[in-house]
């Protein structure tokens, strides 16, 4: 069983909570979108070749460790003036083993779902060998010149097609009591249980 973490940015929790799932990119009614333009327009002609097949943009992405690369990208981009940075992000954290069990159909890609040299597979049993697992538990994830590919395959993805129930969400993560308790308002507004903890080590 492996923890997955998707981020979105907070003001999009209400309508997260209000459709009742975690929708692709697709379907989703997004206030603020974090995504890079041109990537999200590129992951919707990107074919995943397997499982229920359409595009990458089809289904819901998650990473397989918190401090992404697109992560660090948002918090440079802050630091450099731009956007509202990483501190507003929320994580919904699930597992892959819950997701399966639920009958939900999931594939997985080895590196950044935009990159050609990476692969998707439907056959689970493959991230064992296929994800790069040691690099998904390192602090510095930067390409190095003995190995140019380290970016590429710290964005390895699970994919879930369609749409993620939150009732198959273990809970929240967030950088900061002042964003606990802004989320937590809206979670009692919607009358959900999901729980929210502060870990300021998911991000930057």
């Amino acid at each position: 069983m492996a923890a997955i973490f998707h981020f979105t940015h907070g003001r999009n929790l209400p309508a997260v909570l209000s459709a009742g799932e975690l929708q692709c990119h697709g379907s989703a009614a997004t206030v603020v979108d974090v995504a890079d333009s041109s990537i999200k327009s590129r992951r919707t002609t990107i074919a995943v070749g397997c499982g229920p097949g359409g595009v990458v943009g089809g289904y819901v992405p998650f990473y397989f460790a918190p401090r992404s690369p697109m992560l660090f990208r948002l918090h440079r981009e802050h630091a450099e003036g731009h956007g509202d940075g990483q501190r507003a992000l929320v994580y919904l954290v699930a597992t892959t083993e819950r997701l399966v069990e639920a009958g939900l159909q999931c594939m997985f890609s080895d590196g950044n779902a935009a990159h050609g040299v990476t692969r998707f597979s439907a056959d689970l049993a493959e991230m064992t060998d296929r994800v790069d697992w040691e690099l998904m538990d390192a602090v510095i994830w930067a390409n190095t010149p003995e190995d140019g590919d380290r970016v590429r395959r710290r964005q390895a993805e699970f994919l879930v097609h369609g749409a993620v129930p939150l009732a198959l969400i273990e809970g929240l993560g967030v950088i900061d009591e002042t964003v606990r308790s802004r989320v937590q308002a809206l979670l009692d507004q919607a009358d959900s249980s999901l729980p929210v903890t502060i870990r300021p080590d998911w991000y930057f």
